[in-house]
C-alpha cells in the first residue's frame, strides 16, 4: 500500500532518489530485467482454428456423422455412392461455422484497445535532468512530472503537488475530478477513489502540476490488473447455447435410439433384407435430426441484430440478442448511464432563500449582474463548437449563465481579467480581478464555509447589509440541506478592487451559492419503472460516495434509505455467502473498485441470475466481460469498455437497454416457434414413415425426400418467422428461467401438430391405396402432403407466451412468410409434376431411381390438396379452445 509510506521509505523500497531520479544505467537495467511498460498483447486463435472449433459443435458433429454414415452404408449395400445427401449436409455445417467465425473475429479487440489508452511520451527526471521518453521505457522508481492536459503514464505515488486535479472517472467511476496531494495517508485500507496521494495509469490530469514516483507499471498497474482480468475472464455459455446444447443432446439420443430400435425390429422380422433395413434406419435418423436448425437460428438472430441497430443497439455477438431477453438483473453504472454525465446547476441560494435553478429570474439588478459575473468570469471553462473544455463544475456554471449572458468567451473579452489567484486545495477558493465598465472588481468562488469566513456583507433585496452570525447560520443550514441531497455546493462573493493585492480575499460581499449534481436522465426513471414491471431488478454501481449514490438512487426509485446502500469497504468485510444475503436489501453499491464489480457479478450468477452489466470506463471492462451481457456506452464509453462488451448503446441511454430486452424476448419466442415448427414436422415425417412401413410393408419416401424437406422447405419456411412483428405483451411477463427448455409451454402444441400432420400424411397414403387402388399415386401424393402441409399450417403455429388473452388480435401480416409459403408450395408441386425435375428428387422405396416417375392422378391430387389443409384446420380449432380456457 504505497499511499501510507513516508518519502524515505518510498525511496528505500524503490531504490531511487526522489530528487534526482534514477540513473540512466539503473533505468536501463530495470527495463531489461522487468520489460517494457506495456500491456501484454493477446494471443488470438487463427480463423482456421475458429472454424474447426465451430465444426466441433455437438449438432454439427451429429450432422457430419449422419452424412458420412449415409455414404458408407450405401457403399456397403449397393456398392454405389451418391454424394448429394452428404454434400448438402456438409455445406450446411460449413456455412454455419463460417458465420460464427466471422462474428468472433469482429469481436476480439479488448486488450488491443487497452494499449491505445496509454500515452506515448512521459517527462521523467534521471540523473537530476529532465527527459521526455516513450512511456514504454518507464520503470519502477522513475520520477515523473505531471502537467494539466496529460495522461498519467504509470501508477505514481505523488511526492509534490500544486493544485492537482485528476479525472479518474474511467477507472473509479468518480463523476468529478479528484483533488490530489502529496501528504501521507495513515489509513491501512482504501479503495482507489480514496487514495488521494496516488495517480493511476491512463487517468487524465485536468488541473495543476505534480511530481510522482513510479510504484507500478505495465501489468502491475491498476489498469494492468484490469487487463489481466479481461484476459483471464471465463466466457460463460449463453442461455441460448445451453438450451441448444440440451436440445442437441436430446435429439441425438432420440435419433440413435429410434434408428437402433427400427433396425433391430426389421432385423428380427425381415432378416434377409437387413442391408436395406439398415439404410432405412439411417434415413429415420436423418429425418429426426433438424439439419437446418443451426442455420435457421443464426439467420433469425442476424435479422434481430439488424432490427436492434435501428434502435441504437449494436450487437457484437449473435447469441447476445437472446441472452438480453433472459436478463433478470441489470447492474448499471451511474455516471453517464443513469445520469447525464454532465454536472448541472439544480439549486440556487439567492437572497437567503434556496430555489430551483429554473425559478431563478434575472432582473438586471446590481445583485444579479455581479452574481452572473462571478459564475462566468471567475471561471476557466469554455464551450466552443459543441466541445466543452474545462472542469465539469465550471462547465456547469457556464451552461447555467448562458441563459442570461452572451457567449462566455465574448463576455470575458468584454470584462477583461487582469489578475487572479488560482484555486488552492488549502484555501478552497479562487479569485479573479476583472474590469467592469470603468471599475475593477474582485470575484471569488469556493467552499461556502471558507468563503463566509472572508465575507462581512451580503446582498439582500438588492441592498448590501452586514453579514451577521445569524445569517451565516441560515446560509450554512441551507447549504447543508443541499449537501444532504448530494448536491455539490459552490459559493460566490465580490467586492470593488481597492488596489491592495495582499488583502484581495477579505471583506467580501456574499452574492449567493449554487448546488450542482450530475442529474438522472429523465428517460432512465421511466426505463427503471418499466424494468421493474418486466420483472427485472436494477442495481446501481458507482465510484461515488454513498450519500451521492443514495440521492440519485432515490430520484431513480432504486432505493429508499441508507439500508439499501453498501460501500466497497463494507463489501471487503463480507465473504461471498454474506454478500449474497445482502442482495435481498441492497441495490446500490458505492465507492467500489473494479474487482468489486466483478465479484458482484460472480455472486449474482452463483444465485442463477442472468446478469447484464452496463458501463463506460476502463474500470467496467472486467465486469462487462464477466457478465452474461456486457453493455457499453457508445458515446462516452472508452474503447476498452466497448471491446469488452457484447452490446454497445449508440445513444448511451439506459432506456434503450429495455428496448433491447424486448427484442431479445421476442427473438427467443421466434426461435422457439421456429424450433417447434421444425421438430413437429420432423416428428410427423418419422411417424408417417414408421406407420406406413409397419402397416403396409412399403417405405413411402427415401432420404433424398427427407433432406429436400428438412434442408430446403423447412429452412425456407422457418427463417421468415424471424420477420414476425414483435409482441409487446412479453414485457409484462417475468424473465424466463435460463434453464428453461425450448419445449416449456409448447410441448403439447408440438405433439398436436406432429400428430395431425401424421394423420394427414398417412391418411393420404391409405386413401390412394385402398380407395383408388393406385399405389404409385398414393406414394406421390403422400410426399406432396408431407412437404406442403407445413407450408400451410406454419401461419397458425402460435406458441403460448405464458398466458393467452381472449382479446388477442392477430399481428401484422408477415409477408415474408406468406411469400416463402407460396414459394415452398410452388417448389413442391414442381418436383412432383414436372418431368425431368421430379426424377432428381423422387426415389423409389428400394433406393433405385425411377426410370419414369409415376404421375399423380387428378383424384389423388384433389385428395392431397384437401388433406394438406387438415393440420391447419385442426390447429386453428386447437388454438381457439386453448384461448377459451385461458391456457
Amino acid at each position: 500500500m504505497w499511499f501510507n509510506r513516508e518519502n524515505e521509505d518510498l525511496a528505500k523500497e524503490l531504490s531511487t532518489n526522489l530528487d534526482k531520479g534514477l540513473s540512466k544505467e539503473t533505468a536501463q537495467e530495470r527495463l531489461t530485467q522487468n520489460g517494457k511498460n506495456e500491456l501484454p498483447k493477446p494471443k488470438h486463435k487463427p480463423w482456421i482454428l475458429l472454424i474447426l472449433l465451430a465444426l466441433l459443435d455437438p449438432l454439427s458433429i451429429i450432422l457430419i456423422v449422419a452424412g458420412i454414415s449415409s455414404v458408407v452404408i450405401e457403399k456397403v449395400i449397393s456398392n454405389e455412392v451418391h454424394l448429394v445427401d452428404f454434400l448438402v449436409i456438409i455445406s450446411i455445417v460449413f456455412l454455419n461455422a463460417i458465420i460464427q467465425t466471422i462474428q468472433q473475429v469482429k469481436a476480439r479487440k479488448s486488450l488491443a484497445a487497452l494499449e491505445e489508452m496509454t500515452v506515448p511520451k512521459a517527462v521523467v527526471i534521471r540523473d537530476g535532468e529532465v527527459f521526455e521518453i516513450p512511456t514504454s521505457e518507464l520503470v519502477t522508481g522513475d520520477v515523473v512530472i505531471l502537467e494539466a492536459g496529460k495522461y498519467v503514464p504509470a501508477d505514481l505515488r505523488i511526492i509534490q503537488a500544486s493544485n492537482l486535479q485528476i479525472d479518474e472517472s474511467a477507472l473509479t467511476g468518480e463523476s468529478v475530478p479528484v483533488e490530489k496531494h502529496a501528504k501521507i495517508i495513515t489509513e491501512n485500507k482504501l479503495v482507489l477513489a480514496e487514495q488521494h496521494n496516488m495517480a493511476f495509469m491512463s487517468t487524465f490530469v485536468t488541473n495543476g502540476r505534480a511530481v510522482g514516483v513510479v510504484v507500478a507499471n505495465a501489468v502491475n498497474s491498476e489498469i494492468g490488473k484490469i487487463a489481466a482480468g479481461l484476459a483471464g475472464a471465463k466466457q460463460e455459455k449463453t442461455p441460448l447455447q445451453l438450451r441448444l446444447a440440451k436440445l442437441t443432446k436430446f435429439v441425438s439420443i432420440f435419433a440413435l435410439f429410434l434408428a437402433v430400435s427400427v433396425f433391430l425390429f426389421f432385423f428380427f422380422t425381415d432378416r434377409p433384407n437387413w442391408p436395406v433395413n439398415l439404410m432405412t434406419s439411417v434415413t429415420i435418423a436423418i429425418a429426426v435430426i433438424p439439419e437446418s436448425l443451426i442455420v435457421i437460428v443464426t439467420v433469425i438472430l442476424s435479422l434481430s441484430t439488424k432490427r436492434m441497430s435501428k434502435i441504437n443497439v449494436i450487437v457484437k455477438k449473435l447469441d447476445a440478442v437472446e441472452t438480453l431477453g433472459s436478463v433478470n438483473v441489470i447492474c448499471s453504472d451511474k455516471t453517464g448511464t443513469l445520469t447525464q454525465n454532465k454536472m448541472t446547476v439544480k439549486k440556487i441560494i439567492f437572497n437567503n432563500a434556496s430555489i430551483n435553478s429554473e425559478d431563478y429570474k434575472y432582473n438586471n439588478s446590481i445583485h444579479d449582474e455581479h452574481f452572473i459575473n462571478s459564475l462566468t468570469l471567475c471561471n476557466d471553462a469554455i464551450n466552443e463548437k459543441n466541445e466543452k473544455i474545462g472542469d465539469p463544475t465550471e462547465i456547469a456554471l457556464v451552461d447555467f449563465t448562458r441563459r442570461y449572458t452572451i457567449k462566455e468567451s465574448e463576455w470575458r473579452k468584454k470584462h477583461k481579467r487582469i489578475n487572479e489567484i488560482p484555486f488552492d486545495s488549502e484555501r478552497k477558493l479562487m479569485s479573479t480581478i476583472n474590469v467592469i465598465g470603468n471599475s475593477e472588481y474582485v470575484y471569488t468562488k469556493g467552499a461556502i464555509d471558507e468563503l463566509l469566513k472572508k465575507c462581512t456583507k451580503i446582498y439582500q433585496n438588492d441592498k448590501i447589509v452586514p453579514l451577521t452570525a445569524e445569517i451565516k447560520t441560515e446560509l450554512l443550514h441551507a447549504a447543508k440541506t443541499l449537501s444532504l441531497d448530494a448536491l455539490r455546493v459552490l459559493a460566490f462573493a465580490h467586492k470593488k478592487f481597492d488596489g491592495n493585492k495582499e488583502d484581495l480575499e477579505n471583506d467580501l460581499i456574499f452574492l449567493g451559492a449554487v448546488g450542482m449534481i450530475d442529474p438522472p436522465r429523465p428517460e432512465a426513471i421511466k426505463a427503471i419503472a418499466d424494468a421493474h414491471q418486466a420483472g427485472i431488478r436494477v442495481m446501481m454501481i458507482t465510484g461515488d460516495h454513498k450519500d451521492t449514490a443514495l440521492a440519485i438512487a432515490k430520484q431513480l426509485n432504486l432505493a429508499s434509505s441508507s439500508a439499501n446502500v453498501i460501500s466497497g469497504a463494507e463489501i471487503d468485510e463480507l465473504n461471498d455467502d454474506e454478500l449474497k444475503n445482502k442482495f435481498k436489501d441492497i441495490s446500490i453499491f458505492a465507492r467500489v473498485n473494479p474487482e468489486h464489480k466483478t465479484r458482484i457479478v460472480n455472486c449474482l450468477q452463483a444465485l442463477n441470475y442472468v446478469v447484464s452489466m452496463t458501463g463506460d470506463g476502463v474500470n467496467d471492462a472486467p465486469s462487462l466481460s464477466k457478465a452474461d451481457i456486457g453493455v457499453a456506452m457508445g458515446i462516452t464509453g472508452t474503447d476498452v469498455s466497448k471491446q469488452a462488451a457484447n452490446i454497445i448503446l449508440q445513444d448511451d441511454n439506459f432506456s434503450t437497454i429495455l428496448k433491447g430486452v424486448e427484442e431479445g424476448r421476442n427473438v427467443y419466442q421466434k426461435i422457439k416457434r421456429a424450433i417447434a415448427f421444425v421438430i413437429s414436422a420432423n416428428i410427423a415425417n418419422v411417424l408417417a414413415f414408421l406407420i406406413i412401413s409397419l402397416t403396409a410393408g412399403i417405405k413411402p419416401f427415401d432420404s433424398v425426400n427427407i433432406l429436400w424437406f428438412n434442408l430446403i422447405i423447412e429452412t425456407l419456411l422457418a427463417v421468415p418467422i424471424g420477420f414476425d412483428s414483435n409482441d409487446n405483451r412479453l414485457m409484462l411477463d417475468k424473465p424466463r428461467n435460463k434453464k428453461e427448455s425450448f419445449f416449456t409451454n409448447s410441448l403439447i402444441t408440438i405433439l398436436f401438430v406432429a400428430l395431425t400432420t401424421t394423420l394427414a400424411v398417412v391418411g393420404t397414403f391409405f386413401i390412394g391405396r385402398e380407395v383408388f387402388q393406385d399405389l404409385d399415386s398414393a406414394k406421390m401424393a403422400t410426399i406432396l402432403v408431407m412437404t406442403c402441409a407445413p407450408a400451410i399450417y406454419v401461419f397458425a403455429l402460435q406458441l403460448p407466451n405464458y398466458r393467452i388473452k381472449a382479446h388477442h388480435k392477430w399481428g401484422k401480416v408477415n409477408y415474408y412468410l406468406l411469400g416463402a409459403s407460396l414459394i415452398a408450395l410452388g417448389l413442391n408441386f414442381l418436383i412432383i409434376y414436372t418431368p425431368g425435375i421430379n426424377q432428381i428428387f423422387l426415389l423409389a422405396p428400394s433406393g433405385e431411381q425411377y426410370v419414369t416417375v409415376p404421375t399423380v392422378s387428378w383424384q389423388m391430387t384433389l385428395v392431397a390438396m384437401a388433406m394438406m389443409t387438415v393440420p391447419l384446420i385442426m390447429l386453428l380449432g386447437y388454438d381457439q379452445i386453448r384461448k377459451a380456457i385461458g391456457r
